[in-house]
């Protein structure tokens, strides 16, 4: 009867998204440093987890899902980035990577080749570099 009853009261309603994790790390990080270092943040950490409930039960799924669209668009290049810089790190003793100097196009190609003859996938530049 109770599950029944949360059923119907979460029917309709947006859920979670990748917005309302950040925001629930956001407001754990916010404690933490709170509770370490600096009071006030306390009242920021209330607010996002209000934020979050918030966005959870809303039944204006529209506006909530063009919210978390608008987050993505800045998130996933930062994600990627990151994504990257760890491939780069973990690749670094069988790859060399560098920039197509025409197009600034990353490149890689593997370690101890000498002096080698690359051309860019993009834009066909053809140019010497050593690895």
């Amino acid at each position: 009867m109770l599950m029944q009853k949360l059923q119907r009261f979460l029917y309709g309603r947006y859920g979670t998204d990748p917005l309302n994790l950040a925001l629930l790390i956001l407001g754990v990080v916010c404690s933490l440093l709170g509770s370490l270092f600096f009071r006030p943040l306390y009242l920021l950490t209330d607010l996002l987890l209000v934020f979050v409930l918030f966005r959870s039960f809303s039944k204006n799924i529209p506006a909530r899902q063009r919210e978390n669209q608008a987050f993505l668009k800045v998130w996933l290049p930062v994600k990627n980035w990151f994504r990257f810089q760890a491939q780069k790190f973990s690749q670094r003793k069988d790859y060399k990577y560098f920039r197509c100097p025409s197009c600034k196009q990353q490149l890689r190609a593997p370690r101890g080749r000498g002096n080698i003859q690359v051309t860019c996938q993009k834009c066909h530049h053809v140019f010497l570099t050593k690895t």
